[in-house]
């Protein structure tokens, strides 16, 4: 009779022991789940962040062709435009020839100009400073684009 009761016990114990056993497999079995949709997410998300700046580098690449093209549209229009007025007389198109040394030259004599002759250090400043900044943006930007091209 203990024989029975002893089986009985133990193997009531051992339905357990299997049943707690399964569920920790079970567990077990979720948890490596729930990390391999954790590395995929995760994965998931660097693909998205690496396509947003591959698309972000297309697009500004996008856009300075398109800038560049469109440069190259306003040049060719306003050689165009330029060449639309006919022949002209050939004193006329030496003034127009020396129109940029001219300002460029007059502008460089303003700023010797007024820097000799000021004596108000503020005011002389402030106006050196503007004659400065408008003779630089006008030499770089009259002779900037005359950079040596390729010849075709």
């Amino acid at each position: 009779m203990f024989d029975l009761l002893l089986g009985v016990l133990t193997g009531g114990a051992t339905g357990i022991l299997g049943s707690v056993l399964g569920k920790l497999f079970n567990f077990a079995d979720y948890w490596v789940e729930s990390k391999k949709a954790d590395d995929e997410h995760v994965r998931t998300i660097e693909m998205t962040r690496l396509n947003h700046e591959l698309r972000s580098q297309e697009l500004e690449i996008e856009r300075e062709i398109i800038m560049e093209e469109q440069a190259g549209k306003q040049r060719s229009a306003s050689y165009s435009h330029d060449m639309s007025a006919g022949l002209s007389y050939p004193w006329v198109a030496a003034v127009l020839r020396l129109i940029r040394p001219v300002l460029t030259l007059m502008l460089i004599i303003i700023v010797w100009y007024i820097f000799s002759t000021s004596e108000d250090i503020g005011q002389r400043e402030t106006i050196i400073h503007s004659v400065i900044y408008m003779t630089s943006t006008a030499v770089l930007w009259w002779f900037g684009d005359r950079a040596m091209r390729p010849k075709k």
